[in-house]
């Protein structure tokens, strides 16, 4: 199967050298394998200093330009599709920004391809994206559901491709996701240490990957703890304001309503906010919130609000540097890169004894 590159690609500034040296060449000057050379011109943490500066000196001298190569001109810069399930949603606006800002330094064009949660037209994308001239894709996964043939098109065409969260199959395609463990774990301690329980989760979809993590490890973190008084309740609100309206007052019509809420991005919890002002309660001495989002913004700053923070744009800018390397060498080996997740804790979920 022969390798899809795009017309422009590999083309470098090597001083006077008409051809162009690789990889292997540095490593057969230096008695060294190519992919310790490869490792060395990407800064990878497990090659000696020593080693890094043999491989960039060599690199240097026959012209060959470390890490990756730039184009000529920006007339000639590449282009590279990113498939969003919504430009509307802040955590989907920061993994763009972050692939954008990386690939800008690449003189690499990118355009987003709003897929309004519809999986089937990221699937129409994959089967007609050669009419488009782009050099890779990187897909914002939000159904966890897809088929296992669904990237059978780019992969049976070696189409350099980043997935940003996972299916349930990954089929092989490099992806980048979030380590939600670490943050929820640190929630789950904290609950615990207050004596507070049990959580009450309001995601939005149970096939979107990032909420299917966020239940899932927040059971495990349960688990951990030895006792089934922090597993959490999980209710399901949809994108609609309607839904979230009908699941609150659900919530605050029982006896014993709940003790903390944790809910998707920073919108969601000043609606809860606003809820809880309307049936007199106060934010945290009878109800403490925790926003899942991607962004300290201004108004969760205001606010005062607790976050577990999503590395979106880091996310974005490592799915970027993924896929330029398998446009340089399409010979890369797939891999999961795991960004970690943070829980800051503000005074929405701070009650004073």
């Amino acid at each position: 199967m022969h390798a899809y590159r795009p017309k422009n690609q590999h083309i470098l500034k090597s001083g006077d050298n008409k051809e162009k040296v690789r990889v292997q060449d540095i490593a057969e000057i230096l008695k060294i394998s190519a992919s310790t050379v490869s490792r060395a011109l990407n800064d990878h943490p497990r090659i000696s200093r020593e080693t890094k500066e043999k491989v960039l000196q060599t690199a240097k001298r026959l012209g060959y330009r470390s890490g990756i190569p730039q184009l000529l001109s920006p007339e000639k810069a590449e282009a590279v599709a990113v498939l969003v399930p919504s430009i509307e949603q802040a955590m989907y606006r920061d993994i763009i920004s972050g692939v954008n800002d990386y690939l800008s330094q690449y003189h690499f064009q990118t355009f987003t391809v709003d897929t309004k949660g519809d999986e089937d037209r990221s699937g129409m994308f994959f089967a007609t994206y050669k009419k488009y001239g782009i050099s890779g894709i990187i897909h914002i996964v939000c159904n966890r559901k897809i088929p296992e043939d669904f990237f059978a098109v780019p992969q049976k065409d070696a189409l350099p491709l980043v997935t940003v969260f996972e299916p349930d199959h990954p089929a092989g395609i490099s992806s980048v996701v979030p380590d939600m463990f670490q943050g929820i774990d640190k929630i789950a301690g904290y609950l615990k240490s207050q004596k507070i329980s049990p959580a009450v989760l309001i995601l939005e979809n149970e096939n979107k990957p990032e909420d299917f993590q966020i239940v899932s490890d927040f059971r495990s973190a349960a688990e951990m703890l030895e006792t089934d008084n922090y597993k959490p309740e999980v209710l399901y609100a949809g994108k609609s304001g309607t839904g979230l309206a009908k699941q609150l007052e659900m919530l605050f019509s029982r006896s014993a309503p709940p003790q903390i809420i944790l809910v998707k991005n920073t919108l969601t919890a000043l609606e809860v906010m606003n809820f809880a002002r309307q049936k007199g309660l106060k934010i945290p001495d009878d109800l403490l919130l925790i926003a899942i989002d991607s962004n300290h913004h201004h108004t969760a700053l205001t606010l005062n609000l607790s976050l577990l923070k999503l590395p979106a744009y880091s996310m974005g800018q490592e799915a970027a540097k993924m896929l330029l390397r398998q446009i340089i060498h399409p010979e890369t080996e797939r891999m999961t890169s795991v960004k970690p997740v943070k829980f800051i804790l503000k005074g929405s979920a701070i009650r004073i004894k």
